[in-house]
């Protein structure tokens, strides 16, 4: 054993010294230090205790009982406690998390370590060690109520909660979970926890439970957005937030998984909202331009055509003047609807403004485009509107401009091209289809 030092032997050999170290401790200590005796009279009161419970020394010691710092029947649940082997064996309380009471009334919860203070083999009272926890409580209630994750405790929660031990097997999962995958809880616990996400996933998915496992800025737990695998093999969107705890020497991943279906079906159906016309059902001008700057960037890379036609309605103007704008809807709808079936599932109409229409053809020549053009406008004029209902029906034609995608211009180069040659087919007489290509070639022959 190393000898004591002098500063160390004249130290315990001074009962003023120590004292005066021992109320240091105690002053410093950040930790709320109460003591009292058998009645409950408190008698030390140190300057954490202060701050956790709103006294100062002297408003305590002497002047309120240890009893009045909990609420009702707190201390008696204590006291109870400090004398059973629960908490640290009898005589002693370690870790234990109860509430106390501020002097303004507000609960504070706090984790208490206290023992029984002897004389001799009597009693004389009690000192208690006070941390306030509202700060970590705090923390795990912002983690529990992040994005409503739980609406109750494990089987009482709406979300799905799985846990998977180190073996990558599920080890528990609730309710929810079991309704939300399809699975009995016999087929959840031990599965391979991977088998419940899109093959797809496999490949990364411990770097995916390291990421979510952590903690993001402000210390809050981050989730993803992914999908998982139902017993069926229906993919569902959900999002998962991952937790994790070394249980028994186990690390225990916890997932939480909310089904965001509703919600993506609602994204969904606000960004179809967004990029479609309301009349017509078919995309808007804002939609074009986005997937035509993709085509283009295709079309470059791969070397391969595209096309897009303008459709205008002839002498749409009188029509609605004559009939009123509602029988002009009626005229829009119906383009609408023969846009749809007259082309393939590749293809793209878009209300463009106005009575003006755009179809995108990927992959298509401007001699390739004619074919579906003529098909429409053949189709359209064929297609009866009856204004007043005791009239013969009549007839409403189309214009359609063709304009194929040249390396080195740019999405309004091309629709002004169409534009062009559309209007070329209205000063020609209307109910046509002109190629811009042709255009190009007669002025160049001129």
């Amino acid at each position: 054993m190393t000898p004591l030092t002098d500063t160390t032997a004249s130290f315990l050999n001074s009962p003023g010294r120590r004292s005066a170290f021992l109320e240091n401790v105690v002053g410093t200590c950040p930790e709320g230090i109460i003591a009292n005796d058998n009645e409950g009279n408190i008698f030390l009161f140190n300057a954490s205790a202060q701050r956790i419970f709103g006294y100062a020394p002297e408003e305590a010691i002497g002047k309120i009982s240890a009893s009045q710092l909990y609420p009702p029947g707190g201390a008696r649940e204590v006291k109870e406690y400090l004398y059973s082997e629960e908490y640290g064996g009898r005589g002693h309380l370690v870790d234990f998390e109860t509430e106390i009471v501020r002097k303004d009334g507000t609960r504070v919860p706090i984790r208490l370590c206290c023992a029984v203070l002897k004389e001799n083999t009597h009693e004389i009272g009690m000192i208690g060690f006070f941390t306030d926890i509202s700060g970590r409580r705090a923390l795990q209630e912002r983690f529990l109520e992040s994005e409503e994750r739980f609406r109750g405790i494990f089987e009482s929660a709406r979300d799905a909660i799985i846990s998977v031990g180190e073996s990558g097997k599920v080890v528990m999962a609730n309710r929810a979970a079991q309704e939300l995958l399809g699975y009995g809880e016999e087929n959840l616990s031990g599965m391979e926890a991977i088998r419940l996400f899109p093959p797809r996933f496999a490949a990364y998915w411990k770097e995916l439970s390291v990421y979510t496992s952590g903690l993001g800025p402000g210390n809050e737990r981050r989730n993803i957005e992914i999908l998982i695998l139902s017993k069926s093999g229906a993919e569902i969107p959900v999002q998962l937030t991952l937790a994790e705890k070394i249980v028994r020497g186990q690390k225990i991943r916890t997932a939480i998984l909310r089904d965001i279906s509703d919600r993506k079906a609602l994204e969904e159906e606000l960004r179809l909202q967004s990029i479609t016309d309301p009349l017509t059902r078919l995309y808007n001008r804002r939609h074009f331009l986005a997937l035509a700057a993709k085509e283009v960037e295709r079309s470059c890379r791969n070397r391969i055509p595209f096309s897009v036609l303008m459709v205008d309605v002839d002498h749409f103007k009188q029509y609605n003047d004559a009939f009123g704008h509602l029988e002009g809807d009626k005229v829009l709808v119906a383009l609408g609807e023969q846009i749809r079936i007259n082309f393939r599932t590749m293809d793209t109409g878009f209300r463009y403004g106005g009575e003006e229409f755009l179809v995108l053809l990927p992959e298509t020549s401007s001699a390739g485009a004619m074919v579906p053009a003529e098909r429409l406008r053949i189709r359209f004029s064929e297609v009866p509107f009856r204004p007043h209902p005791d009239e013969q029906p009549r007839r409403v034609t189309l214009s359609i401009g063709i304009a194929e995608f040249r390396s080195g211009i740019s999405v309004d180069d091309l629709v002004r091209a169409a534009d062009q040659a559309m209007y070329a087919a209205k000063n020609a007489g209307r109910d046509r289809t002109v190629d811009h290509e042709h255009l190009v070639a007669r002025s160049e022959g001129q």
